[in-house]
């Protein structure tokens, strides 16, 4: 075998210092201050037009958690009104490829009806999210329902993996922390691999200025559930077992992939102050802003595709793509609900971005805006804390 050639050996190395000589000299003038890109209201966050190796951080180890690989499942949104046509869709969407679909439940379902709704569906096979959207939700008695699910099933319930979205503080005007402390001691007993804690972030997503308050109030909100469940004698690796971070990106591809980094930071902090010194793996499902979304189904494709990658780049654990049709409020097609798990196909098979843990890992750029985003949320998070915490502050 021939012996690579080093083509850039012939290159001599330029330093950051002859790289900003050379722009200043384009720019003929214009100060290079103008290039800085200003991310956030009280420019705390200022990027520069460019970066180099002398910016590479000291440390820019892989931000794996405990994960060997970059792998995420591929989820997809199962409406529930009709439980005969969401059997039929969620039957279509496993054989197409959907590893985490989430059940959207328009209603209260009788344990026939959730029988009827996974006829044919090997629940051992993926994991199963729930997610319920009428007055007078009660996910204590889905997570107990869906555990009669699987033994009416034959399958034991140990071994299933998914979520109940269950977020208190922002679905009750008075939280209901004991149910939600009993909700962790049934599956941490019955379900280890099930996940009733939500920190929804979903709603503090504002635009990339607003980047640093959103990491603060998700941290923010997450520790309040830790100290809330400790209080009820909970430890805080059990807790973190059974929540997972639900977020929200748009199309601002790399703060996106550096706001999922800065969260895994982040939290792995958090939890290091409640004495986990160990397993503070931040779990996160990624959906796609609605607002992104433009009239023309296509166009939507295509955002989709540099929306999920920059989820998957920054480490999420599931992805939800919505139907390209979706900002028409129309019912997703067949065809649509094949493309958007065709996005994460192709990411998969083609791109391959699952094989590599932690994609981002030694860029300039990235490294450096994982870093002032995670920085700037700790600070903003600690001003939170010093005013009560998120129960006062939020």
């Amino acid at each position: 075998m021939e012996t690579p050639v080093n083509l850039f050996s012939e290159f001599p190395p330029a330093t950051k210092q002859e790289w900003i000589a050379r722009m200043e000299k384009e720019l003929k003038g214009k100060p290079l201050s103008d290039l800085m890109w200003h991310l956030d209201l009280d420019e705390h966050i200022i990027t520069a037009p460019f970066y180099h190796p002398e910016d590479a951080p000291e440390d820019y180890a892989p931000l794996s958690g405990e994960r060997s690989a970059n792998n995420w499942e591929i989820g997809e949104y199962i409406e529930v009104h009709h439980v005969e046509k969401a059997n039929q869709q969620i039957l279509e969407g496993l054989n197409g490829g959907a590893e985490a679909p989430l059940f959207q439940l328009g209603r209260e379902l009788t344990d026939a009806e959730m029988r009827q709704l996974f006829n044919d569906v090997d629940i051992s096979m993926i994991s199963t999210h729930f997610g319920q959207y009428f007055p007078g939700k009660d996910p204590h008695r889905l997570l107990y329902q869906f555990h009669r699910l699987a033994q009416h099933k034959g399958i034991d319930p140990s071994t299933l993996s998914g979520s109940i979205d269950c977020d208190p503080i922002l679905d009750w005007p008075e939280p209901p922390f004991d149910m939600q402390a009993d909700m962790i001691r049934f599956a941490a007993e019955k379900m280890p691999g099930y996940k009733v804690v939500q920190v929804n972030a979903r709603r503090l997503h504002s635009g990339p200025e607003n980047t640093a308050w959103e990491l603060a109030y998700c941290i923010a909100k997450g520790s309040e559930y830790v100290a809330q469940m400790g209080l009820r004698g909970l430890k805080a690796d059990v807790i973190n077992l059974h929540l997972q971070f639900s977020m929200t990106v748009s199309t601002s591809f790399f703060v996106e992939i550096a706001k999922l980094r800065a969260l895994r930071l982040l939290w792995a902090k958090i939890l290091d102050t409640y004495g986990v010194k160990s397993g503070g793996y931040a779990t996160m499902e990624v959906h796609l802003a609605p607002e992104t979304q433009e009239k023309d189904p296509n166009t939507n494709l295509i955002k989709a595709a540099t929306q999920a990658m920059s989820a998957a780049i920054g480490g999420a654990d599931i992805v939800y793509v919505l139907s390209s049709n979706a900002i028409l409020l129309q019912e997703s097609t067949a065809f649509t609900r094949r493309m958007a798990r065709n996005v994460q196909h192709i990411l998969k098979m083609e791109s391959h971005f699952d094989r590599v843990n932690d994609p981002a890992a030694g860029s300039y750029y990235i490294e450096a805006l994982t870093d002032m985003f995670a920085r700037r949320a700790w600070e903003l998070f600690q001003e939170i804390e010093a005013k009560g915490g998120y129960l006062i502050a939020g």
